[in-house]
């Protein structure tokens, strides 16, 4: 797991002012972008204008993991707004709007200061807030009342209609539609280090291969002939192990690899003679019959001469002779291996966008990428 400290964010959503649902669902998708893994996700309600005469608003909340700090989530809240097209009017308290963001709870702390005030001080006295928390969490103790959200809108005076207009059907988080990622590429490419990035932004389970278990690697790159079959054997028993027994609790538990059981194939294909490698795959396709696979695979495409400069950086000895000559054969491998039909989606990074995974934006985009899916 990871050691990044997550926080726990209850956020509400609004808009009366244009494609409504339009702006929310984009909104909650940025907000899994920028801030972190949504948990969950109310039923969207629909309510007078609260204050002020306009059209009627769609409401909600989420509830969602970030490592950020509540004040740099206030910020990435009103860029979304701004984003989105909200232009706010200081000359008014109230108005319409493409969307409204607000926090309403960070943890269970309480914090005053000029830029922000939580637990939001309305929220008591809102009806349109308070249906959509008790979708979440009705038990959730405001901290500052000390009153549970389902005791606060028993006694709510507010008298305001609040109108179910769907379940939560309109938008399901990002991982509850796909709860296992993997991410593959040649040698010395990054996957351990971009799944890290996941498991940091979301707040998800991390599976690393460790290959310093592997009692045969060191030597089969001096003496790949006689200890190939012994290297790959190794490592696809010890995925498929790990695979398995990872997700014996549930199946659907939220994943990151940084590997793809079919890598086993790539790599005994090249490094196996043909009679060995046409046993050796009979063997992998008995032996992974039913394992969990990936929804998605992210592929990091670089060419040879940066993958070798990549290896020689990480500063293991055994990997210092690695070819180019052999990091084409896998690349290679790869590519056949992803031409034939598989029931994951698959996403392939060019090496200008592996570049930019160094930089906030680029990770964000590659965020992007998947949640749009």
């Amino acid at each position: 797991m990871s050691q990044t400290n997550f926080h726990t964010a209850y956020i509400s959503f609004g808009s009366n002012k244009g494609d409504r649902l339009n702006h929310i669902i984009k909104s909650l998708k940025e907000m899994e972008i920028q801030i972190g893994r949504i948990e969950g996700v109310s039923r969207l309600y629909k309510t007078k204008s609260w204050g002020f005469d306009s059209w009627d608003f769609y409401n909600g909340c989420v509830v969602l993991k970030t490592k950020y700090l509540s004040d740099i989530v206030l910020k990435k809240l009103l860029f979304i707004e701004n984003s989105l097209g909200r232009a706010k009017d200081e000359s008014e308290k109230y108005s319409a709007r493409e969307i409204d963001l607000d926090l309403l709870f960070f943890n269970e702390l309480i914090i005053s200061t000029k830029e922000l005030i939580i637990p939001h001080p309305q929220i008591h006295k809102r009806n349109f807030v308070l249906f959509p928390m008790c979708d979440i969490s009705p038990d959730f103790i405001h901290p500052k009342i000390n009153v549970s959200i389902k005791k606060l809108l028993a006694k709510c005076e507010d008298n305001s209609e609040v109108k179910i207009i769907k379940n939560n059907k309109y938008y399901t988080p990002f991982w509850e539609r796909y709860s296992f990622i993997s991410i593959e590429g040649n040698i010395g490419v990054g996957k351990t280090t971009l799944s890290k990035i996941f498991n940091s932004h979301f707040d998800i389970e991390l599976l690393n291969e460790n290959y310093s278990k592997n009692p045969f690697l060191k030597e089969f790159y001096c003496n790949p002939k006689n200890l190939a079959l012994k290297v790959e054997n190794f490592f696809l028993n010890q995925r498929i192990n790990q695979i398995n027994e990872h997700f014996l609790i549930s199946n659907k538990r939220k994943t990151i690899s940084d590997y793809w059981i079919g890598k086993s194939l790539v790599f005994a294909k090249n490094n196996l003679s043909e009679n060995l490698f046409k046993k050796y795959n009979e063997s992998f396709i008995k032996l992974t019959k039913g394992i969990r696979i990936p929804e998605i695979i992210i592929f990091l495409k670089q060419n040879p001469s940066q993958l070798q400069k990549q290896i020689i950086k990480r500063g293991r000895s055994f990997e210092k002779e690695i070819s180019k000559e052999y990091l084409d054969s896998i690349s290679n491998g790869y590519e056949i291996i992803f031409s034939h039909q598989y029931s994951f989606i698959l996403i392939v990074l060019d090496p200008k966008e592996i570049l930019g995974l160094k930089k906030k934006t680029g990770q964000e985009n590659l965020f992007r990428k998947i949640i749009n899916l």
